[in-house]
């Protein structure tokens, strides 16, 4: 007599049986496991919405590091203070950078985090390049600032210019004092008419008028500058914008005047 088996059917069978038994043959896995899920997720959208709460895990200190010689301390504390009360862990970072960064004598500033609640504030000194000659100063990087009081710096270059173009003037200015300092010639004014037309006015020299191609014509005045390197002293203003040589103006040297028309 021959025998045969089903497997697959008696693999089932068992567990359709224990499904008939306790009632849950009609109910399938999704449906269960959907709502689960969800329940599941809305969990941990609670929980991290709680984490973050405005009110929760304030920042307990705030350490300032870097130069602060003449950063006025009510105004730095005024700026980071706000910032004590908000959440340590959703804290935005450049919010804090910018508040601090509008301090006066504040170049720049990075903020980072340090568990458990600490803020690491560090502060760049703003560096002065220029006084500008209607009003206030030329950060290096090229920034117009107005400071007051403390430690202002003396003897630094003049600029003058049309509104709005201290960085590029600034960024000029160390490539043409680049140029002067191996002849042992410095700037001590600067200027830029609206025309985009360049004049030095050289601490204890004449004035240098250099037109739109300041920097070949300074390259050229440095060449031959050994040569008459006596008499700068007794010239009182050298046209550059010759092609093949330049014109000197003598006598004793007096302040430039700002070319409107370049």
């Amino acid at each position: 007599m021959r025998t045969t088996a089903d497997w697959r059917l008696r693999s089932g069978g068992p567990r359709i049986a224990a499904r008939r038994r306790y009632g849950l043959a009609h109910i399938r896995t999704p449906y269960v496991l959907a709502p689960l899920l969800a329940a599941c997720l809305g969990l941990v959208v609670l929980s991290v919405r709680a984490f973050f709460a405005p009110t929760r895990f304030p920042v307990r200190v705030v350490r300032l590091v870097g130069d602060l010689q003449n950063v006025p301390r009510p105004a730095l504390v005024n700026a980071v203070t706000p910032f004590m009360h908000q959440n340590f862990y959703g804290l935005d970072l450049n919010s804090v950078e910018r508040a601090v960064s509008q301090v006066p004598w504040v170049g720049a500033a990075h903020v980072e985090r340090r568990f458990p609640r600490t803020l690491v504030v560090y502060v760049a000194h703003q560096v002065l390049a220029a006084r500008w000659a209607q009003g206030g100063w030329v950060g290096a990087n090229g920034s117009h600032v107005h400071l007051q009081g403390y430690h202002l710096p003396q003897g630094l270059p003049l600029f003058r210019g049309p509104a709005g173009r201290e960085a590029y003037m600034a960024s000029h200015y160390r490539r043409f004092q680049k140029l002067l300092s191996p002849v042992g010639l410095d700037i001590s004014t600067l200027t830029l008419s609206k025309r985009e037309t360049w004049r030095i006015r050289l601490d204890k020299g004449p004035l240098l008028v250099l037109g739109h191609d300041g920097s070949a014509r300074i390259a050229r005045f440095v060449r031959i500058f050994p040569q008459i390197a006596t008499l700068i002293a007794s010239m009182r203003r050298v046209d550059l914008r010759y092609t093949n040589g330049f014109a000197v103006s003598w006598g004793k040297a007096s302040g430039d005047q700002y070319d409107q028309k370049g």
